[in-house]
């Protein structure tokens, strides 16, 4: 900053303010601009200990995921783009993420609760685990659920609208039709997914390895198959186990099927839903006029 406030000719307190974005300094939009061109020029990285001192904000996000022994490539892929699109906002605005993969079964916050996290994403989180986990972060830092149902409305979750999106896949005559879809560690959202068609439990699959997934086209008395996660969509596709296949996109990666295959899209963004959430709630921490607490995308 002392080498942007001598290049313009101002004060470093000038140059911290415009760089800080803080809205009550009046600075002519000439000196704002030069500023701006300087610190681009000069690769301005802004020291976040420092700043963390002055406002007494880290500017980390945490990412935290639940892992599993063996993870699917399908349910790896899902989750890689969701974090890397709420990465690319989180930059944008000027905050640091902190990606942390969590034990499912005995998950330790240790060293993420040292790092003074500001706000905290929780994804596929494990009903049974998540009290254990929020008593960990302090009251004002929100905790947001990411493909995670919770039977508490003090707490927001984001989730893909599934109800709506196998509506539009289920034909009238429902005899020869499955679905086969990823599993998750959140029970209550398989539970919803679940509840969202009227099939016999005989007609749906959850898939939780390649094993999963091989038996699942194995059902020669099903000629229609609903699939939730494009990955998964492909390799049932290559099997041809199927005379009709209509696939539910969870990975923003539609291209990689076939022309002949049907699919639903979720037109809504999940990480912009997320981060516009983090915001809110950052924001109005204490506006609890909001009684919404589970955000579907669709």
């Amino acid at each position: 900053m002392k080498d942007i406030a001598l290049r313009a000719n101002v004060s470093v307190a000038t140059v911290s303010y415009v760089l800080n974005r803080v809205e009550n300094q009046t600075i002519p939009e000439k000196t704002r601009r030069q500023i701006l061109e300087l610190a681009e020029e000069l690769r301005y990285i802004p020291n976040l200990a420092a700043r963390s001192l002055a406002n007494q904000k880290t500017g980390l996000v945490g990412v935290l995921v639940h892992k599993s022994g063996q993870m699917p490539y399908w349910k790896l892929h899902a989750q890689l783009v969701f974090i890397h699109a709420l990465e690319q906002r989180l930059t944008a605005a000027g905050y640091h993420t902190l990606l942390f993969s969590l034990d499912g079964d005995n998950p330790t916050l240790d060293i993420i609760v040292e790092r003074k996290l500001e706000a905290v994403f929780l994804i596929d989180v494990k009903e049974t685990s998540f009290y254990s986990i929020s008593r960990h972060f302090v009251e004002g830092v929100p905790l947001i659920l990411i493909d995670s149902m919770l039977e508490d409305k003090l707490f927001k979750q984001v989730v893909f609208n599934y109800r709506s999106a196998l509506e539009k896949a289920l034909p009238d005559d429902l005899s020869q039709v499955c679905l086969i879809m990823e599993s998750f560690n959140n029970l209550l959202l398989a539970r919803y997914i679940r509840s969202s068609v009227p099939l016999a439990d005989d007609a749906v699959f959850e898939v939780r390895n390649l094993q999963d997934l091989i038996s699942a086209t194995d059902h020669r008395r099903f000629k229609h198959a609903i699939v939730i996660n494009e990955f998964i969509g492909s390799y049932i596709e290559k099997t041809a186990s199927f005379e009709r296949l209509t696939v539910i996109c969870t990975c923003n990666s539609p291209e990689m099927l076939g022309e002949h295959v049907e699919k639903i899209l979720f037109h809504g963004d999940k990480s912009e839903v997320a981060f516009d959430l983090m915001q809110k709630l950052l924001d109005h921490p204490d506006d609890s006029g909001e009684n919404i607490n589970c955000y579907y995308v669709g």
